[in-house]
């Protein structure tokens, strides 16, 4: 009997230890994300595309955030400028730049100045960890800031916010305490962290991930400072109340498409909703390609 409750007991304290490490490893992973390259202009990519005979990668701007961190992003103004600035906030897994190969050479074509920021932690931005919001949302209100002085003289300031996965979390967040933001296009967004946690832990086979999920989440934001889970976009939806449209990949294996179409109708005017098909989590842009486009800055062209 003292061998099976020694046998027991040694294998319960293995089981604690490979949770433990498995709580560490991923909240640490989850507040400093990889710094990615960013790519350089594809010519082929952006070939026979309207508006993309002026493309270029923009220049640098930078930002001081309010606890003085230095951000920064890449302004590229149309050929003819006016207040409306599209700022792009890109996800968890992207290189900053991605945002403007993907979408950049449509947007300028609408005659939107654009603006992709680099999230605190990412690209040349500093900050030494990512929080999915708790930071990011102040950080916006700052980009705001910076960004209305661009407009050239006389203009209205139109700000429209553009924000992928996280990004569309943090842009979400930041808008409904900023009603300076315009608009804003939610793609393949971020609507509960970690129920997304569990989701990646199940697909990697391990045990108990909804509980470690809470564990990996929680722990993130202590080594942060800040919650990353709270407040859920779904807590924010209801607060805001200007134009907002929902694109989403039908194949998408991180958030299920009912819980994107969960967010869309929580707002005070239910949000359409885009579900682009073959696409999964990080592509859809590239596979809806410039007909998605189109249709989103139709929707954004028409309500402001």
């Amino acid at each position: 009997m003292t061998w099976l409750i020694a046998t027991v007991g040694v294998g319960a304290g293995i089981v604690a230890g490979l949770a433990l490490a498995v709580v560490e490893f991923g909240a640490w992973a989850l507040v400093t994300p990889r710094r990615i390259s960013d790519p350089p202009p594809d010519p082929k990519r952006d070939a026979g595309t309207p508006g993309a005979g002026a493309w270029s990668p923009g220049e640098t701007i930078r930002v001081t955030a309010a606890d003085g961190v230095e951000l920064a992003g890449r302004w590229v103004p149309a050929e003819r400028p006016t207040g409306r600035v599209m700022i792009l906030i890109h996800g968890f897994i992207d290189g900053p730049a991605m945002m403007l190969l993907d979408r950049g050479p449509a947007i300028l074509a609408r005659g939107w100045s654009v603006a992709a920021i680099d999230l605190r932690g990412y690209g040349a931005s500093q900050g030494p960890y990512s929080s999915f919001g708790g930071r990011e949302a102040d950080d916006l209100h700052a980009w705001l800031d910076a960004l209305a002085g661009l407009v050239p003289p006389g203009e209205p300031f139109v700000p429209v916010v553009w924000g992928r996965s996280m990004g569309a979390a943090i842009a979400l967040r930041a808008a409904v305490e900023d009603d300076r933001v315009r608009a804003l296009v939610l793609e393949a967004p971020m609507v509960d962290l970690q129920a997304s946690v569990a989701t990646f832990m199940r697909k990697r086979k391990l045990p108990m991930a909804p509980a470690l999920s809470r564990l990996v989440v929680r722990r993130a934001g202590k080594i942060a400072g800040t919650s990353l889970a709270r407040p859920r976009a779904l807590e924010m939806a209801p607060r805001f109340d200007r134009p907002v449209i929902v694109v989403h990949g039908r194949d998408d294996d991180l958030i299920p498409t009912a819980l994107a179409r969960r967010l869309a109708d929580a707002f005070p005017t239910p949000a359409p909703f885009l579900e682009v098909p073959g696409a999964k989590h990080a592509d859809v842009a590239r596979v809806g390609g410039r007909p998605l486009l189109e249709e989103v800055l139709d929707f954004v062209d028409r309500s402001i």
